[in-house]
C-alpha cells in the first residue's frame, strides 16, 4: 500500500472554454469538480491503476465535506483528519489550445493539536505502506520542521519516505534524509541556488547529485516537456516522452510521481514519464493516466554525471 499525505489539500474546479481573455467576461464550455491536492492526484492515479493506496488529509467546513462526498464516489480509500478551517478551492482555466491557467487558494492555518492528530493518524497507517509520500503545499503559517516531525513518525512506522514539496518545506525535508525527492527544474534549482534550465540536462544532474549526496536517496526531476531524470548513487538517467499537444497540464507531475511508486516491475522511470505525459491529454486529474500511458514510446538513457 502506499500512503499520501496531503496537508494543504482543495476542492478543485476546471473550466474548460475558448480563449482567455483577461478583464473581460469568460463563459466556460463545461466545468467539473474535483478532490484534490498534489499527494490526493498520487493517490487517484495509483487508484485508478489498481495500486493500493490510501489518502490522509484534513478537511473541514462545507468544502470539506463536499470533497469526502467525491473521494466516496469515486471510491478513493481515505482518511480524514477533521480541523476547524474550511478546506480551500482552487479553480483551474483550461483553453482548448491546452494553454492552463491556475489560481490556487493558500488555504488556512491548522490548529497544533491537528498536527498532533496528523502524526497520530501517519504512525498508524504508515506501518501498512511500503511509500509514505508527502506532496504540496504546507498549510499558511505552517513551521517548515512540521513536515521533518511528520517524516519521523512515517519513518518509524517502517514506512520509506517520498517528498514533493517545494521553498522551505522541501529544504527541510532534505535534512530529514527522506528516500525520493521528487522536484520540478525550478524547485531544483530553488533549493541549490543553482540555474536550473528544463532543457539543459547537465545543470540539472549536477544539482540532483548534490542533493542526492546530501540525502543518501534518489531524485526524481521532472523537466516538462524534457520529460524527467532520476539521479540515485552517482548514476543519472534521463526519459524523454513523445511530442504531444496537452490538454491539462495540471496534475502532471503527481502523475509522474504515481508511476514511479506503481509497481516494481519494468522500468519505473518509463513508467513515469508515461503516466506524467498522460495525465497532460486528460481534462482533470481524477482520471485513468495509466490506461492512457505507454511505456513503450518513452526513450530512457543513462546520462554521465557531471565531472
Amino acid at each position: 500500500m502506499i500512503l499520501t499525505v496531503t496537508l494543504n489539500p482543495s476542492l478543485d474546479r476546471t473550466y474548460l472554454l475558448g480563449p482567455l481573455l483577461v478583464g473581460e467576461v469568460n463563459r466556460a464550455g463545461a466545468d467539473t469538480v474535483e478532490a484534490s491536492g498534489k499527494g490526493v492526484n498520487v493517490s487517484w492515479a495509483l487508484h485508478r491503476a489498481g495500486v493500493p493506496t490510501c489518502a490522509l488529509l484534513p478537511l473541514g467546513g462545507t468544502e470539506g465535506d463536499q470533497v469526502r462526498a467525491l473521494l466516496d464516489a469515486g471510491g478513493l480509500p481515505y482518511e480524514a483528519v477533521p480541523v476547524a478551517v474550511p478546506t480551500r478551492t482552487n479553480v483551474t482555466l483550461v483553453e482548448a489550445a491546452g494553454r492552463t491557467t491556475k489560481v490556487n487558494s493558500p488555504g488556512r492555518p491548522l490548529a497544533g493539536g491537528e498536527y498532533h492528530r496528523l502524526a497520530g493518524a501517519i504512525g498508524r497507517l504508515a506501518g501498512g505502506a511500503a511509500w509514505t509520500v508527502f506532496s504540496g503545499t504546507l498549510p499558511p503559517e505552517a513551521d517548515p520542521a512540521t513536515l521533518p516531525r511528520l517524516m519521523a513518525a512515517a519513518r518509524a512506522a517502517g514506512s520509506r519516505i517520498a517528498v514533493d514539496a517545494s521553498g522551505d518545506a522541501l529544504a527541510a525535508a532534505v535534512g530529514a534524509r527522506p528516500d525520493l525527492l521528487a522536484p520540478n527544474a525550478a524547485e531544483l534549482a530553488a533549493l541549490t541556488g543553482m540555474a536550473v534550465p528544463e532543457n539543459e540536462l547537465r545543470a540539472a544532474i549536477g544539482a540532483a547529485a548534490g542533493v542526492a549526496a546530501r540525502t543518501g536517496g534518489g531524485l526524481l526531476v521532472s523537466l516538462g516537456a524534457d520529460g524527467a531524470l532520476w539521479v540515485a548513487g552517482g548514476r543519472a538517467r534521463h526519459a524523454t516522452p513523445p511530442p504531444i499537444t496537452p490538454v491539462n497540464t495540471a496534475g502532471a507531475g503527481d502523475a509522474l510521481l504515481a508511476g514511479w511508486l506503481a509497481s516494481a516491475d519494468g522500468d519505473p522511470l518509463a513508467r513515469a514519464v508515461a503516466w506524467g505525459t498522460a495525465a497532460c491529454l486528460l481534462p482533470g486529474t481524477t482520471g485513468d493516466v495509466a490506461a492512457v500511458a505507454d511505456s513503450a514510446a518513452v526513450t530512457v538513457v543513462d546520462v554521465p554525471e557531471p565531472g
